[in-house]
């Protein structure tokens, strides 16, 4: 006996393509194929141009707060640095920071700053290594360069550790570095006619997680700004579930209020509320502190060990704007 098998098949417009979207195809699908090919381009070129006026406006809003932690940072570990100079107009340190990256290499960033006394509008440098007979070559730039260190990535430089016998310090070989440009204040730039150069063999040391974040083109030191966050979560329990408890009061809508207020989110934004523009509460905080020659903690730290707890974990706040 014959059997019969019956196919069914969905008819498709004469005027439909194939791969076209169907009422089945999921939006995003959907938007891919209308977009491509030139629509996404359009697309990109839309986002680098937004990406500028961007990077203004949150800079404006976000940048006094990053300058205040980093200031503070330095003020406390410059004067570990070896610092070499460049015909005495600017000062780099050889030991470049390792940072995790996104891959499985890390990000070095090397530290340069101006010499005492010396503010510059611009100053440019040059940095090569040389890897299997390769030459590797980055040109980094950095404007209003004054005493205090900025960190920048070697991102074009494929470094590579090699073997040491502490754990957070690599050699890396030697590097190239030059200094191209150093526009002072009255537009005169100091290098012309000029070759300055050195050679140096390069270390590394590793950075404590979370301690840099990259913002417009430089990387800063954010260890103020987790333990501003820390103290506001500390000040948060004790307003929200400490005083309920010593009163009797009811603590369900409180430890509520408490998660809201302290997740992530909230932090980031009870943080930046307070530190907008001016950055008036982490400045006012940094120099309670030093005034007392104390180092920068957090209030949970200071409350658990004036309790007798000898040990306290370090801030895992992470940062974001």
């Amino acid at each position: 006996m014959p059997i019969l098998i019956a196919i069914h098949l969905r008819a498709v417009p004469k005027d439909m393509s194939p791969d076209a979207p169907t009422s089945e195809t999921s939006v995003s699908e959907t938007w891919t194929h209308l977009l491509q090919p030139g629509g996404l381009k359009i697309l990109r070129i839309l986002r680098r141009v937004a990406r500028a006026p961007a990077d203004r406006l949150t800079k404006k809003m976000f940048l006094a707060a990053y300058e205040a932690s980093d200031d503070a940072y330095w003020r406390r570990h410059a004067t570990q640095c070896e610092w070499r100079s460049l015909d005495g107009i600017i000062e780099y340190s050889p030991d470049l920071l390792a940072v995790p990256g996104e891959g499985t290499a890390p990000v070095y960033l090397i530290t340069i700053r101006a010499t005492s006394n010396t503010d510059l509008e611009r100053v440019a440098i040059k940095v090569k290594a040389k890897k299997s007979g390769i030459i590797h070559q980055q040109e980094i730039t950095q404007n209003q360069l004054c005493g205090t260190p900025v960190r920048k990535a070697l991102t074009a430089i494929p470094l590579k550790p090699k073997s040491s016998k502490v754990a957070d310090w690599h050699r890396l070989g030697d590097i190239y570095i030059k200094l191209s440009e150093a526009v002072d204040c009255n537009g005169v730039d100091l290098v012309k006619g000029k070759k300055i150069a050195n050679i140096f063999p390069s270390t590394s040391t590793d950075s404590a997680p979370h301690g840099q974040v990259e913002r417009w083109g430089q990387y800063w030191n954010v260890d103020e700004i987790n333990v501003e966050k820390e103290n506001i979560k500390t000040r948060c329990y004790r307003e929200l579930v400490q005083s309920a408890k010593q009163l009797g009061r009811p603590l369900t809508m409180r430890r509520t209020a408490y998660r809201l207020l302290t997740s992530q989110v909230g932090l980031a934004l009870k943080f930046w509320s307070q530190n907008l523009w001016n950055a008036e509460g982490i400045r006012a905080s940094i120099a309670r502190a030093e005034a007392n020659h104390l180092p920068r903690r957090s209030e949970k730290s200071k409350t658990a060990t004036a309790s007798g707890n000898s040990a306290h974990p370090a801030p895992s706040t992470q940062v974001g704007s």
